[in-house]
């Protein structure tokens, strides 16, 4: 017995219009039978009682437009939502997961929606309370402890307050429409909420590997193109030693058969002209071909 037996009764009887003719003796009647203090339950009757009108006209409207309408939170709901979780509390429940699946009941939502927009309150709500102990506070100081008169600052709390709640109104909108999909998605046939969250989930991390996989091949393409340019540097490198060389054996060509000019010349020659002219082949005949036909040099 208790407040949430209360509260499911009189939802119960709200929908089935079994209030009777008089709401305070309803009323009264279950508080008493679930041990509930005076006036306990006023103010859930009239939330449900709003509630359940509200309930009643968007199932009107639901059968003139086919679309699923997307229903947000409003300010008398989220009341409701903290004054039943702080009085289940005050009773002993504290399995908030349970509280809020049992508002999720009383408000005719799902638990998703429930479960989403009381931390995303609450997360708002601890950093508000963060920025403002953070905040400079001044205070005044008696006149016996100081021989100057002090004074107070006076800080504009409203203009501090809307400064404070203009961030915050953006991401209220970002949270209604995600409590809002959510709803939508939880009420529409043969979806699973759960299933279409993780796919998201797993999508999104294909996503990054498909783009660590383009920046990896990014990076082999790197390393390919400066392989190359090194390849093709030593590719020159070695291509102009080769012409130098087949310019050096080219001259060496041209000695070697200016040579062999001058010796057959000098074979041609006498006795004594060989003799007259031995000093002077003696001289420049410092290279000889071997059996290969390389040039080498025997002196210098």
């Amino acid at each position: 017995m208790g407040l949430k037996s209360a509260l499911f009764e009189m939802k119960e009887a709200l929908l089935n219009q079994k209030v009777g003719r008089s709401e305070q003796d309803f009323i009264r009647e279950l508080e008493d039978k679930n041990q509930l203090n005076a006036g306990t339950l006023i103010f859930y009757f009239n939330n449900l009682m709003m509630l359940s009108m509200n309930s009643s006209e968007l199932a009107n409207q639901s059968l003139d437009d086919s679309k699923k309408v997307n229903r947000k939170w409003t300010k008398t709901e989220v009341e409701f939502m903290f004054q039943y979780i702080n009085e289940r509390q005050e009773e002993g429940a504290l399995n908030i997961t349970e509280i809020l699946e049992e508002v999720a009941q009383l408000l005719t939502r799902g638990y998703q929606s429930v479960n989403y927009k009381y931390y995303s309150l609450m997360k708002a709500k601890n950093k508000k309370e963060v920025s403002n102990q953070n905040a400079y506070q001044f205070i005044t100081i008696s006149d016996n402890e100081v021989p100057v008169v002090s004074t107070e600052v006076i800080r504009d709390s409203a203009s501090e307050q809307q400064v404070i709640q203009a961030k915050p109104s953006e991401d209220n909108d970002l949270l209604d429409i995600l409590s809002g999909l959510i709803t939508n998605v939880q009420q529409l046939p043969g979806i699973n909420l759960n299933e279409l969250l993780r796919s998201l989930y797993q999508l999104t991390n294909m996503a990054l590997q498909n783009q660590d996989a383009v920046q990896q091949v990014a990076s082999m393409k790197t390393e390919i193109n400066l392989e190359k340019e090194a390849i093709r540097e030593q590719l020159m490198k070695k291509e102009q030693q080769f012409i130098q060389e087949k310019k050096r054996n080219d001259e060496l060509q041209l000695e070697v058969a200016k040579l062999a000019k001058e010796i057959t010349a000098f074979n041609k020659l006498g006795d004594a002209a060989k003799i007259q002219q031995l000093k002077s082949y003696n001289q420049r005949l410092n290279y000889i071909i071997d059996s290969f036909g390389v040039v080498l040099q025997v002196s210098s």
